[in-house]
């Protein structure tokens, strides 16, 4: 479902703040220097109009600094021990209006994308003299009305929003203001000005920071942060005048990369793509990071440089922001950002760890080379080595639909209801909205035919064999399924299997309600396999996911190898290997361990190719 549906349970957020007055008296209690009230409600109050945005999807994507907590893992600097919020939160730097772009209509001229998202924001805010005639926010505690317009060049259009706190105790008609009013910025980007050089992040954690009765976490859609990585980069690193926007020292860009080096772990192969395809690199004619790494204008200058006193500079910013007093000094954190960037171009490089502040060598490339020199035809007539003992044990994670199962359990359960081509006829683009949609027609089948489906599963050709192979060399396997627990879980057990994500399907009363709860869809299965690797001790880079859809490519690109099952366009570009049947894989279950964890002083080998 997506991050923000239902984002208040307004019966309880209004029963603890039935007036203005009490939530900012409750945001007093829990701010601090670093994260004062002013920030807090401003955060709440673009957290809320973000969620009004997207009340029907995922259409509008978070970008810019505002939503950098949002990517974090964890903060380990100084932080304020008085503060009771997360120093995730509390240490990045305040940006309190809302950065956003809409995929939706992003295909759209920009004249008529320009129309649209105006649209869109005005009917969460409309243009009204009257403040209290404004959209409704916050369950009723804040009124949101436009008050400007203003349409910046060929990148943006900036929607400046007043918020009004309202008394509305006495009713619609007796509507007053309670507090001043204060105004945040929306600025929705042209799709065209965001480069998307991968698939959208969903938030590790709400965008807004305080935690209140009745408010649940705000978890949008991200920009990469890869590629929001690449634009700052740039920012620092261009010369003046080059590409749009960067006409002045940005010092801003400095704290925020510190911050993303000290908190987000960042894929190596998705920051040197997005550096590849970042459109300030191309206008300036270059395809990564200097080497090695140096801010635009950084003493001593060259000839064809402007002198910039970034040190000076970003001293002035740090004295005026409180979060930024508890950042290092600028060479330490340049040292810091240079190990980052310079590291970025290095092919080797596999995952950033924020914790370290290093890169990880690259393990992906190497498992995936083992693995394919054991799929190649000539291996077929080598000797099986012995099974691999469990420190160097894998993860293998099979879809079901199409990959363990030969057919779409169900397209399998709508034909044994006699409902077969109403469950077609609710195919839509969006994964969620499509699935709830065809389990909508199934309400009142009666749950016999679910069981019926679950006995009846027809596995695809040596799954069954190849699975206990794997489990008899040593390995783990675990099942990750957009489809149900009702199917997916008497499937796990018949092929032995103990770990499974699949949703849940609503039967009551012997029928099925029409309803399904906790949906496993792309991003569903990477943290699935996220806690899996946790529990086993594996980790990503020696896990092998199996599939053959659109979900599940964000498992494919989160793991060491990616197999591709007869599979589907989208999975197909995203696979390091095609298999046309599972017995291809059985050629792995003795696979020896990558070189680099048995033999340190190899060479490392590059990432292998991907089979069209």
């Amino acid at each position: 479902m997506p991050g923000y549906d239902g984002h208040l349970d307004r019966k309880q957020f209004r029963g603890a703040f039935p007036r203005w007055g009490r939530l900012i008296g409750q945001l007093q209690q829990v701010s601090s220097p670093k994260f004062p009230v002013d920030r807090a409600k401003r955060q709440l109050v673009v957290g809320d109009f973000l969620c009004q945005l997207n009340r029907d999807g995922d259409a509008w994507k978070n970008t810019g600094s505002n939503p950098l907590p949002a990517y974090a893992e964890t903060w380990s600097g100084t932080t304020d021990s008085e503060s009771g919020i997360d120093p995730v939160y509390a240490m990045a730097r305040t940006a309190n209006d809302l950065d956003v772009y809409n995929d939706a209509v992003g295909h759209l001229p920009d004249d008529e994308y320009l129309a649209r998202v105006r649209e869109s924001v005005l009917a969460v805010a409309p243009m009204r003299q009257n403040p209290l005639d404004g959209g409704e926010g916050l369950g009723g505690l804040v009124r949101y009305t436009t008050r400007n317009v203003e349409v910046a060049g060929r990148g943006h259009a900036v929607f400046t929003i007043d918020v009004q706190p309202v008394d509305d105790s006495r009713g619609p008609l007796g509507l007053r203001r309670d507090g001043d009013a204060f105004t945040i910025e929306v600025d929705v980007k042209m799709p065209t000005m965001i480069q998307r050089s991968s698939e959208s992040e969903r938030a590790r954690r709400s965008i807004v920071g305080v935690q209140l009765p009745g408010l649940k976490p705000i978890t949008p859609l991200l920009r990469p942060v890869a590629d929001l990585a690449a634009d700052k980069m740039a920012a620092l690193a261009l010369q003046p005048g080059v590409g749009d926007g960067i006409a002045a020292p940005r010092f801003k860009d400095i704290a925020d990369l510190y911050y993303i080096a000290r908190t987000c772990p960042v894929d190596g192969d998705k920051l040197r793509k997005a550096l590849a395809e970042n459109w300030h690199w191309r206008e300036a004619g270059r395809s990564g990071p200097p080497h090695p790494y140096r801010f635009y204008g950084q003493a001593p200058a060259r000839d064809d440089e402007t002198e910039i006193l970034w040190d000076q500079g970003f001293r002035q910013l740090r004295a005026r922001i409180p979060q930024l007093q508890d950042y290092p000094e600028f060479k330490e954190m340049t040292e810091t950002i240079g190990t980052f960037l310079d590291g970025a171009a290095d092919p080797s490089n596999g995952v950033w760890d924020p914790a370290v502040g290093q890169w990880r060598p690259s393990v992906r490339s190497e498992v995936a080379s083992t693995i394919d020199r054991a799929l190649a035809p000539e291996s077929r007539t080598t000797t099986p080595q012995q099974p691999m003992v469990p420190m160097q044990r894998h993860l293998f994670v099979f879809d079901v639909d199409h990959t363990l199962s030969k057919h779409d359990t169900l397209d399998t359960l709508a034909e044994l209801a006699g409902r077969l081509p109403e469950v077609q006829a609710a195919q839509t683009g969006d994964y969620e909205t499509s699935i709830r949609a065809k389990i909508a027609v199934l309400r009142g089948v009666d749950e016999s035919l679910v069981r019926q489906v679950a006995d009846g599963v027809e596995l695809s050709e040596g799954a069954e064999q190849l699975i206990r192979e794997l489990k008899a060399a040593g390995h783990e396997v675990a099942i990750a399924s957009g489809g149900f627990d009702a199917v997916v879980g008497p499937l796990a057990e018949r092929l032995g299997v103990e770990r499974y994500a699949a949703g849940k399907l609503g039967i009551e009363d012997g029928v099925l309600t029409g309803e399904v709860s906790g949906l496993v869809d792309g991003p569903g299965k990477v943290t699935a396999i996220r806690r899996w690797n946790e529990e086993l001790g594996i980790p990503p880079e020696r896990t092998i996911a199996i599939g053959d859809g659109s979900n599940d490519v964000d498992m494919f690109e989160a793991v060491g190898f990616a197999a591709g099952y007869q599979p589907g366009t989208a999975a197909a570009a995203a696979s390091h290997t095609i298999l046309r049947d599972m017995g291809q894989l059985n050629r792995v279950v003795h696979l020896p361990p990558p070189d680099r964890l048995t033999t340190p002083t190899t060479s490392r080998r590059g990432a292998s190719e991907r089979t069209a």
